[in-house]
């Protein structure tokens, strides 16, 4: 009876007898006041959702330099100064400072022409001998020099007011280089289809890329003769065009590889009556500090890898006499790197050419001579600092040098005021004693080759310097691998 009551009671409880907290949610919710959302409202929800989203910003700003350097570096630095200050010793202030050179090469080169202008008559008209020209020309000896000034020139390098008087009269300064084109390339018979495209070959007749590209030039026995080979043809159009039209056609000119249009520049070259050589890039002592370029030879990569880069190298224009090595201070110190290049550029019938600078003679140079390919070595950098009077000083080393060894070439590179220096300079190189040649006619005249018993210990001893360097970088790795490579 008393659960009967019980239930009875509970059953005529309704929701309205019931607290407000007792009610179920839904009910409750239902009996909430409905007002608009106050301004409050919006606000809460606002720093709920900015609270929420907070970290995420900051992490997306912060990636911001990683993944686009460029508007990172807009972003944090908005309101820098804008000038920025340059590092001693930086390539900017490099840059700056050979922009500076040109600059007055550029001045002194034009008061060198209006004084030339005006140097064969006088007020009244009428023409001027020898004396009263080099009086006039006084000032512009000022200008370009004088003999032993800084301690960097003397007599031979520097014109004298005589000799740019004579200059004058001959037209040497002022006459345009005449063409005297090479017959175009390719010819036919010494290319053949490679990975990358054509590559060198000898003919069947069995001449080869080296006889048929190369400059004709009759060398005279006892006579002293200079070499210059400007590199890095191509990469600047207006430089390259100064250097093709402006040089003296027995300049040799290499051209990088990764300059645009190669064929018509090597076309452009050859037209004019220079002979042109191919650029090898190779790893140099300092890498990566000093990057000779994409697909460059490494000692890094194996044989085959390297052999591969080379044909692609050898693929990129036609018409070339030889090649040139780039930087390649490691590289070509290390025989089992260097060597399978040489054999490669020998069945090629190509000139190779130690470009390093050394003055000495390089293992690729020799490996050359040992096996009768044309070859030759760069004594001298004319421009490893681009200004004119540390150019004209290394022209002159180059001249004794000549005078001396009875062979001296030198590399250059394709800067205006190098361009405007090797003009003026072997103007009047003949009255030093010394003749100008292309490259290719002092092939074989630096090197002497090595008999057999030679070249073989040579090779052993190469290959024992290498293994003690690879020792020395790998202490760890030292054991069988080591002595079967000397073996092989």
């Amino acid at each position: 009876m008393g659960d009967e009551e019980t239930d009875d009671v509970s059953n005529t409880l309704s929701e309205e007898d019931l607290p407000f907290n007792e009610l179920p949610i839904e009910v409750q919710w239902e009996r909430l006041p409905k007002r608009p959302p106050s301004r409050r409202w919006w606000l809460s929800k606002l720093l709920i959702i900015a609270l929420f989203l907070s970290p995420i910003g900051a992490a997306a700003i912060g990636l911001i330099p990683i993944l686009d350097p460029e508007t990172g570096w807009r972003l944090f630095h908005m309101g820098s100064p804008k000038t920025i200050a340059a590092v001693p010793g930086s390539e900017r202030e490099l840059q700056e400072e050979i922009a500076k050179g040109v600059r007055d090469v550029e001045e002194r080169t034009r008061a060198e022409q209006e004084a030339l202008a005006n140097a064969g008559t006088n007020q009244s008209g009428e023409p001027q001998n020898a004396e009263d020209i080099a009086k006039q020309l006084e000032g512009v000896a000022d200008l370009v020099g004088t003999p032993g000034q800084d301690g960097t020139t003397d007599g031979s390098t520097t014109p004298t007011p005589e000799e740019l008087a004579a200059l004058a009269e001959e037209g040497a300064l002022d006459q345009p280089i005449e063409p005297d084109p090479l017959r175009p390339a390719p010819i036919p018979g010494l290319d053949e289809e490679g990975s990358f495209g054509r590559i060198p070959r000898i003919a069947d007749d069995g001449t080869t890329p080296f006889d048929a590209y190369k400059r004709p030039f009759d060398v005279v026995e006892g006579q002293p003769y200079v070499g210059i080979i400007v590199t890095g043809i191509g990469l600047n159009s207006d430089r390259t065009q100064a250097a093709i039209e402006d040089l003296p056609l027995n300049i040799s000119l290499a051209l990088s590889p990764y300059s645009n249009n190669l064929p018509e520049v090597a076309a452009n070259a050859r037209a004019m009556g220079h002979e042109v050589f191919l650029q090898l890039p190779m790893e140099p002592i300092d890498f990566p500090l000093s990057d000779p370029g994409p697909r460059a030879l490494l000692t890094s990569l194996p044989e085959g890898e390297n052999l591969v880069r080379l044909e692609w190298l050898l693929a990129r224009f036609p018409g070339y006499a030889g090649v040139v090595s780039y930087l390649g201070s490691k590289f070509g110190s290390l025989d089992s790197a260097i060597r399978p290049v040489i054999e490669f550029i020998d069945r090629t019938g190509l000139m190779y050419v130690e470009g390093t600078n050394s003055g000495s003679i390089s293992l690729g140079a020799q490996l050359a001579s040992n096996a009768d390919t044309p070859n030759a070595i760069g004594n001298i950098m004319i421009d490893e600092i681009p200004s004119r009077r540390q150019i004209d000083a290394r022209l002159n080393d180059l001249v004794e040098q000549a005078k001396s060894n009875g062979v001296a070439i030198g590399i250059a590179q394709s800067y205006p005021v190098t361009i405007q220096r090797l003009r003026n300079w072997s103007a009047r190189l003949a009255r030093q004693g010394v003749q100008l040649a292309p490259v290719s006619a002092l092939a074989k005249m630096q090197v002497t080759p090595q008999s057999a018993v030679e070249a073989e210990a040579a090779r052993r001893e190469a290959a024992l310097a290498e293994e003690r360097a690879q020792q020395n970088a790998a202490p760890e790795d030292t054991g069988d691998g080591a002595n079967e490579t000397i073996e092989n």
